[in-house]
């Protein structure tokens, strides 16, 4: 069973519908109603919208569930490196999180901001941080890691031995 790293629901909650339906107009679009987008995400009943605005807003989910499938597949990606089995039986929360910071900057990819300043660029700068020390296993996400911890069992080498039991064995006779 595949389970989702983020899904809607958790984006309706936060960054909330009102930011998605801006980020996600492209130049020149107006936002499509927040109204019915909650409608179409809960499968509640759009007949009251016209029919453009409902091809708008199914356009709308659509690049969306891209945005969700593309933050995914780069989570995977370095969870592949870590060699964590996928998919993932249980999602930690942090990847929820994570998911939503990338689902997030990759909704406002025409954004125009400092990048020094930007807190959605920031924060997308954070987690890409976190999932390369997840992918060199300086950081665990608190599930079954796959391989050993960076560094391995101690290994001791040394020389080769002048005095042993068989060059000693006469001494103190």
């Amino acid at each position: 069973m595949n389970t989702p790293y983020i899904t809607l629901h958790n984006l309706i909650e936060r960054p909330g519908l009102t930011e998605i339906s801006q980020a996600v107009a492209q130049d020149g679009e107006i936002p499509v109603d927040v109204g019915l987008l909650d409608a179409m995400i809960n499968g509640d009943e759009v007949t009251l919208w016209p029919s453009d605005e409902i091809a708008s807003a199914t356009t709308v989910l659509s690049r969306i569930n891209e945005s969700i499938a593309n933050a995914e597949a780069e989570i995977n990606g370095f969870l592949r490196q870590r060699g964590h089995k996928l998919p993932l039986v249980k999602v930690p929360r942090l990847l929820t999180d994570w998911a939503r910071i990338i689902v997030r900057y990759k909704l406002h990819r025409n954004r125009i901001s400092d990048e020094k300043t930007d807190p959605i660029v920031r924060d997308y700068k954070q987690v890409l941080g976190f999932l390369k020390m997840v992918a060199e296993g300086k950081y665990s996400l608190g599930i079954d890691d796959a391989l050993p911890v960076a560094g391995g069992a101690p290994k001791q080498t040394g020389p080769i031995r002048i005095f042993d039991m068989n060059t000693l064995r006469d001494f103190g006779r």
